[in-house]
């Protein structure tokens, strides 16, 4: 039996030694070899310099934007091919969802509009957008709205729920609100952002059901997103270069 110990006890002082000793894997970039190669200045994929040439591509990494000093701000909401998903199948015609989708934009006008630099925000029809739409497609919409930006979010929520036997029932939501914003002049995107909000509710008494539980954990997750993601915006808005005029 000694002998095994004295076995086991060596066998594991090598491993250990050798866990010690092992060095971290050095990636390709960090080596001496690849510093020493030339660098490349420009795509030489083909099909990059089709879509851009890179005359184009060097103008505007080497050049700055600067935003209105006073900007028209067009809103849309990008299709979401997920909603609906815990409601029912018609729950598109529900009051209680309709009501849900203008007090997202409204929480976002509210939000942007506290902004010195945004005098006004118009949401884009669903109507001047087709099913498949695109970035030369959406900026050619906010132009024909006389719109200096064009701000396209989109939120994604989930929700969980906990039965229990003697007490309220808990209901949990996530939601993220993803933000893009166009510059409509240039067609540059300088600002994007992904924000992630969580709520807990308690079933209440007027709850019929727990999904009424579940639709306003959702709806206050939701609002919470939509308005950490426009602050976000605003105060970025407030520290890049802007027009004299």
């Amino acid at each position: 039996m000694k002998t095994r110990e004295i076995l086991a006890l060596a066998l594991t002082g090598v491993i250990l030694s050798g866990c010690a000793t092992s060095k971290r894997p050095v990636a390709v970039m960090a080596t001496p070899e690849y510093a020493a190669k030339e660098p490349i200045a420009t795509s030489l994929f083909p099909s990059d310099q089709a879509v851009l040439g890179e005359e184009a591509v060097g103008r505007i990494l080497s050049s700055k934007l600067e935003l209105p000093a006073k900007a028209k701000l067009a809103l849309m909401k990008f299709p979401d091919a997920e909603g609906s998903r815990y409601y029912g199948r018609y729950y598109w015609r529900d009051e209680e969802y309709l009501k849900g989708q203008q007090a997202q934009v409204d929480t976002l006008c509210t939000a942007l509009l506290a902004s010195d630099q945004i005098v006004e925000v118009i949401p884009l029809p669903s109507l001047m957008t087709p099913r498949q739409v695109s970035i030369p497609i959406l900026r050619e919409a906010a132009v024909r709205m006389q719109a200096d930006l064009l701000l396209v979010f989109r939120v994604g929520s989930d929700t969980y729920s906990q039965y229990r036997t003697f007490a309220k029932d808990k209901v949990k939501a996530y939601s993220t609100c993803e933000m893009v914003l166009l510059d409509v002049r240039t067609g540059l995107v300088p600002f994007t952002r992904v924000v992630s909000r969580e709520k807990l509710e308690l079933k209440q008494t007027g709850d019929l059901e727990l999904s009424e539980t579940m639709r306003r954990a959702e709806q206050e997750s939701t609002t919470d997103a939509l308005r950490a993601a426009a602050e976000d915006l605003v105060n970025y808005i407030k520290s890049v270069p802007r027009k004299s005029r």
